[in-house]
């Protein structure tokens, strides 16, 4: 990004737009993995890296997948504001994107996501026991048949029930770029996918 570009209110949003949109195609790209927080059950904070699924730039929607059974679906069906954090060092930002959270699990929305689904990564749902259940031993809880080896497509079907498409609507968006010369923070604030732009103090 230019010294003229990081001052830009609008090749900022869409400069935002581009780099969500390479962290969902590029594995290698530092917005591919972001930490996703929430609301635990016992009013705490659970944060974790999830992979960026989806950007829809027009809609403002970030999409990752997590299995029903997990606790963080049971918590955002009860408290579903959320907040993702991305960092890139090499471009010297960090997004601090506050959203609300939405659960798609047996419905249209997840099923198209499912048949899009590697069979190795459609495994991760086929786990005997819950996710964070307590364990007597160190396991992962795929049947052991499956161990380095992909499902076939048949039985890969039966983790269907557990996958789950978690839907995060941008309501907000704290963009800091790092800079010896000076640091820049924007935070754009969304009203029917329009921003409205407060330059801030870093």
């Amino acid at each position: 990004m230019s010294t003229s570009s990081k001052e830009n209110t609008l090749e900022i949003f869409e400069d935002i737009k581009k780099n969500l949109t390479r962290g969902v195609k590029d594995r290698k790209h530092a917005f591919h993995t972001p930490v996703i927080s929430n609301v635990d059950a016992e009013g705490g904070i659970d944060s974790r890296v999830v992979v960026l699924r989806k950007f829809d730039p027009t809609n403002l929607i970030l999409n990752f997948h997590t299995d029903f059974r997990s606790p963080k679906v049971f918590n955002l069906q009860k408290n579903n504001k959320s907040l993702f954090v991305f960092y890139d060092h090499k471009l010297k930002i960090q997004l601090r994107i506050k959203t609300t959270s939405s659960i798609n699990n047996q419905n249209e929305r997840a099923r198209e996501m499912w048949d899009k689904t590697r069979l190795f990564s459609r495994k991760c749902y086929l786990t005997l026991k819950d996710p964070s259940s307590v364990t007597e031993f160190p396991e992962d809880g795929i049947p052991e048949h499956l161990t380095g080896k992909e499902p076939s497509l048949e039985e890969s079907e039966q983790g269907y029930k557990n996958f789950t498409v978690v839907e995060n609507k941008i309501d907000e968006i704290d963009w800091l770029y790092l800079e010896i010369s000076g640091h820049r923070r924007l935070r754009l604030k969304f009203i029917n996918n329009e921003p409205k732009y407060d330059w801030l103090i870093p």
